[in-house]
Order: C-alpha cells, then structure tokens, then sequence
C-alpha cells in the first residue's frame, strides 16, 4: 500500500490553508444579539477623561427552591483610549468546594465590525488572594484577556453563569466603578413563597421594576469614580443596593442560617461559635501561668497578654467562605500551637488568654476604611471586613479607647492585628464609627471610640544657633504620641536602623541646604504609647545675607512630615479631616551683637475643622518662634470647600520663605 508524503512546499501551503481557514472561522463568528444590541446603544455617561467606558454591567441571580443562587453576570466594555486596552477582560469570580462556573464565553467587536470569540481554551484559572499574607484561601477566579485584539473604539464583552451554595440571604449590588457605567442592572427571581426587600443607600431610592423574570433595579449614566485628596473611599459615597432575600418559614427551620433581620439577631448566630472556638486548654491556661508569673499590676498583666497576642504571626487562611468561613475563627488552642491566625484567629487566642486570667472580652466586628460606611439601618455581617476585641475593664482604666456600654459598662477596644500600638489606642484613623458586638441577646450595633487631636499629637522643640555668616547648627527633640507614635514606629521598625537614619536625613535636607552633619537618634517606648526623636544638625548658608549686614532666615527650620496640600480645583467629594494635634517651640540664638530687625507677622486661623497658630517673640535676647495646629474629626462637604483649601494654603504659606525674620548688627540700627 502506499503511503501518501507530503513534500515541504505542500505542507507549507496546507499551514497557510488552514491559518486562513481558522481566521475566517473567527471573522464569521458573531455576536450574541444582547451584546450586539448594547454595542450599538449611544452613550450618555461623562467619558472625557476615561480610557473606557462599560455600556452595560448587568447581574441576574435567580434563587433555586434549595437557596443555591444561580448568577449570569453580562458585562460590556468600549475601549476609548490605548491605555484603555487593559479593560479588555472579563472575570467571573468563585469559591473552590461551594460554587461552580458553568459557563464563561466572551466576545470582541472590532470598529469594521468584525467579531472575535472566545472561549475555554483562551480561561485562565488563578487563585485570587486577599494579601500577600494569605496562606490559603478558596477565592478563584477565571479570566478572559482580549488586550491584544482590543483598539480604540472596539468593544468587549463577556458572559458568565455561576451556581453557588450561600450561607448568606443578602446580596449588595454597586451601580459605579472606576469607570462610568452606561447601564447598571441587577435582577432577581426568587421559586414562590419567598419575598424580597431592598433598600438603596447614598442614593435617592431606585424603584425595582417588576417582569415575567422576575424584579430589577437599574441606573444609567453612572460617572467613574474618582478618589480625591484627603476624601473618603469613593465607593463609600456610591449609590448601592442592599437586598434581603426573605425565604419562608419551613426552609427557615430546615435550613437555618445567618438571620440578618437584626444586629441583635447577627450576634445570636456567631456567638456560641466565638464562645467555642475560644475555650482555653491546658497548654493556654500553662500559658497565662508564664506571661503572668511576675505581673506586679492588674494593668501590667492586661498589657502582658494583648502583647503575647501581638506577636503571634499575621497569616490568613479562609475556608468555607460560602458558609461564613471569612467569618468563623480558627481554636484559640491551634493558633497558640501553630502561632499563626488572621485578624479573628488572634482576637480569639487573646480573648482564651484573658479568659483564663478571669478577664471578660467579646468580639468586635468592625470596618476599616471609612469612618462612615456602616449602614444602622441594614444588619448584615457583610458590611464588615476585620475583627478586634472589646475587653471589660474597670474605672481605674483611663485610656482613650475605652467605651461604655449599657449593659456591659466600660469596654476597652483593642486590635490585636496592630503590632505597633500598644493597649489604650486605637491607631486606625479610618476605623468605622460602629461596629458589631458579639455578645448574645446582649451584642449588637455599638458606637466606636471617637478619635480625638490628643490621641495623634507631635510635639517638637528646636534649640539652633546662627552665626553671622548665616550658618546654623542645633537639635531637634520630637515627642509622637498615640496615633503618631504607632505610625512612627511601624516605619522605624520595617527599616533598617541606617535606612531610616537615611530618611531623616532626607527630612532634614529639604530645608536645610549644604547639610553637613547630623545624629539621629530614635527612641521607642512601646509599650507606652510614645516614640521619640533626636536629630542635630549643621547646615552652611541657611541664613541669607543681604547688603552683607541684614541676615534674613526661617524660623521654620524643617516642615511636618505629614503635610497635604489641597489644589484650588473644584471638588466633587469630602474632605476627610483627621484629628490631629501639632506644637513646634523653635528658639533661636542670634549671632554676637545682632538683633530682631523684622519680626513674623502672627498668624490665626479659626475654622469648623481645626485652628492654626504661628507667632514670634524676643526671649532673654533670642527668637522664640512657636506655632500650633489642632484638626477636629469631620467631614467639610464639597460646597464647603473654598474654605478648607485657603486654610490649608494660608498655614503652609506660614511656614515659607515669605514668613521670614531679619536680624542685623546693633551698631546699624538708626
């Protein structure tokens, strides 16, 4: 029999044959005709600085009788821009064990309207990891990238349908993004019997529009979000949707899960789990016995057990999340034996410590971000992303993180996650203003300790000596308490003792010219909440000479290190003011047989936010210049912005060039 050879020159013919073949097999792909109709649709959301726009973000969940949610998401972008090219992806997300993607296609129309498809052999499948100190977790997700076939004024679009098992009965649905969206839609169609209720936040309500396929809520012509300076999380000032999936009576009872109806209610249901989870064994109560052994104080001993709790290794690992796993701690006994937990693995270790040393605690669900996101008026655990501890103490406890509530009295909040704030503080200044109490029929919503200027201060004092050739040498003593201290201490402790010498130095530069000679010495006294600085220094040509007898100088020597300028442009967002307090006392040697000439114009500044004081004086023959800033928590909406900004430029004009002193030589004064 014989056997047919192809000869180099036909094969090479056959290749080009069957490239072409699949080329018109792409071109003659087409689109589905929701995507095709979505292409053609005008636009009306604000595209002028966007790189791409999303013509359609829609999600249609449907609730099987068994609670298992089925969810086609349908997502369209139009590409703008060459930057925009990176928008030309889809993603559909899912938990490995509890949820499946049962179908994910995607499809690019270019501008001569030829169409692209694509399907499984252009997935990928990643893990998808909520930090860098996740050791496991079940998030993944599949990925379609069509950045290569993507041009300005091409349009991508994709599909997914995904089936999940939940333990939770509440979807919350965002209408914006980072990008404008044209069309933003959520529908949903529940098996009879079950009922829904809704409620849309930063928002005026969006009416659900009722089909044979059940309800839907929609806005278009959603702007991108944009984050400003100083502003809260854009997404925080969002209109969203928050739905509560009602199921009837007898799928309660054979399947009871989170109840969200009530604060109260959400305690009910994750108690009994902490309470299990932090039941202390012997090698924890052996444990107490040796961190307690020399404890001289009620106080030291509390200091000793949330320190130990500290220390204990920050690494997450999230399992069973479609049955609240995110949610439910680890046994205080395998993190003590592994040591290692994520932010409710150590709140449950330090509550065990505490509990065998006979001090009562509870778990304290809270938000970190935004000090205004948590919605009273919706009860749901999914408003809430971290986990700390409320420990009961008594009056003998004077500490700025210390509430009090109506049946639980005193409750001193502590976030064992901090390793660099010690017992007393709360250092997150973007901490939720409430948060959840897990404490029974007794837990529920609670208010936060309230930030104060005094719980994040910086004091500084100057001593520096001017020659009459404008040279100055001197020290500078800072003093960082509260939320200062831990932010301090944090950047000296992830430095390198040189690295963070080297920093200072770059401080110190800025203001000094030609410095030639520093010593930094810093100080920690954790478990104190301080943190000290020593710098000198000797700079050449600070002051300058003017008719080689008027010595013009600063009297700011260097500049607050936590500066924000405000630009003059219109604000769309609020401007999120940070309690704070600064003192600065600079005294000032002047050279041998030379006086104040001109002195600083005072500055005060009195505003619903916050003050500003700068002044000088003559004392004992030197210059005393002194200076003071004190912020007060508030938001100053955008209307209220041409205040801000101007006192914000006024107080940094302050320290400039222009508020300057001069000094010249007795014998030329008339």
């Amino acid at each position: 029999m014989r056997r047919f050879t192809c000869l180099p020159g036909l094969r090479l013919l056959l290749a080009v044959l069957a490239v072409c073949g699949a080329a018109r097999l792409a071109a003659a792909a087409s689109a589905p005709d929701w995507l095709a109709v979505v292409a053609k649709a005008p636009v009306t959301a604000a595209t002028k600085e966007a790189a791409a726009v999303v013509l359609l973000d829609e999600s249609f969940v449907e609730i099987e009788r068994d609670g298992n949610r089925v969810t086609r998401t349908r997502k369209v972008f139009k590409i703008l821009t060459e930057d925009g090219k990176k928008h030309a992806s889809g993603r559909v997300a899912y938990l490995s064990g509890s949820s499946e993607v049962k179908s994910f296609k995607a499809w690019t129309i270019k501008t001569g309207g030829e169409v692209v498809a694509y399907g499984k052999k252009h997935t990928s499948d990643l893990a998808v990891h909520t930090s860098a100190l996740e050791l496991y977790g079940e998030a993944r997700q599949q990925i379609i990238s069509a950045k290569d076939d993507a041009r300005p004024g091409t349009v991508f679009g994709y599909e997914a349908v995904t089936v999940a098992k939940t333990l939770f009965n509440q979807i919350a649905w965002r209408f914006t993004d980072k990008l404008p969206i044209e069309r933003s839609t959520f529908m949903l169609k529940l098996p009879a019997g079950w009922n829904v209720t809704e409620r849309t936040f930063n928002h005026e309500t969006v009416p659900a529009a009722t089909g044979p396929t059940g309800r839907s809520w929609t806005m278009t012509g959603q702007p991108a979000l944009a984050d400003e300076p100083m502003s809260p999380p854009a997404a925080s000032l969002a209109p969203w949707l928050a739905v509560d999936i009602i199921p009837p009576a007898k799928f309660v009872e054979a399947r009871p899960g989170i109840q969200s109806g009530s604060w109260s209610g959400i305690s009910q249901f994750f108690t009994p789990i902490y309470d299990a989870a932090s039941r202390p064994d012997a090698a924890l109560q052996q444990r107490v016995t040796q961190l307690l052994a020399s404890a001289a104080t009620p106080w030291e001993r509390l200091q000793r057990l949330c320190h130990f709790a500290q220390r204990v290794n920050y690494i997450s690992i999230q399992l069973d999340s479609a049955e609240a796993g995110g949610m439910l701690p680890r046994p205080a006994s395998r993190v003590l034996q592994c040591n290692y937990g994520d932010c409710k693995d150590k709140t449950t270790l330090l509550r065990s410590l505490l509990a065998v040393a006979g001090i009562e605690s509870y778990p304290l669900i809270v938000l970190t971000g935004s000090r205004s996101r948590v919605e009273e008026s919706w009860p749901s655990p999914m408003q809430f992303n971290h986990c700390i501890l409320a420990i009961r103490v008594d009056a003998a406890v004077d500490a700025t993180a210390v509430v009090v509530h109506p049946h639980f009295g005193r409750l001193l909040v502590f976030d064992p996650t901090d390793e660099y704030t010690p017992l007393g503080l709360i250092a997150s200044p973007r901490l939720a203003a409430k948060g959840l109490l897990l404490a029974g029929q007794s837990g529920g919503l609670i208010a936060l300790p309230a930030p104060r200027p005094e719980g994040d201060r910086v004091v500084r004092t100057v001593r520096a000596e001017l020659d009459a050739m404008g040279n100055i040498r001197g020290r500078i003593d800072e003093r960082f308490s509260g939320i200062a201290a831990s932010v301090v201490r944090a950047e000296f402790s992830r430095l390198k003792k040189d690295d963070f010498k080297k920093r200072i130095e770059h401080w110190l530069g800025a203001t000094l010219p030609a410095l030639r000679r520093t010593v930094v010495e810093p100080q920690d006294w954790f478990p104190e909440p301080v943190f000290t600085l020593h710098a000198e220094f000797l700079s050449t040509g600070y002051g300058k000479l003017m008719r080689d007898e008027l010595l013009i100088f600063k009297p700011v020597v260097v500049s607050r290190r936590d500066t924000s300028r405000l630009a003059k442009k219109p604000r769309t967002l609020p401007v999120a003011i940070q309690p704070y307090a600064f003192e600065e006392r600079a005294e000032f040697v002047l050279p041998k047989g030379y006086e104040v000439d001109e002195m600083l114009q005072p500055v005060k500044l009195d505003t619903d936010f916050g003050s500003y004081r700068a002044g000088a004086r003559l004392e004992d023959g030197n210059l005393v210049f002194e200076r003071s800033l004190e912020l007060q928590d508030t938001d100053v909406p955008p209307s209220d912005y041409g205040k801000c900004a101007p006192s914000s430029r006024k107080s940094s004009r302050a320290s400039k060039v222009r508020s300057s002193c001069a000094a010249q030589p007795v014998r030329h004064r008339q």
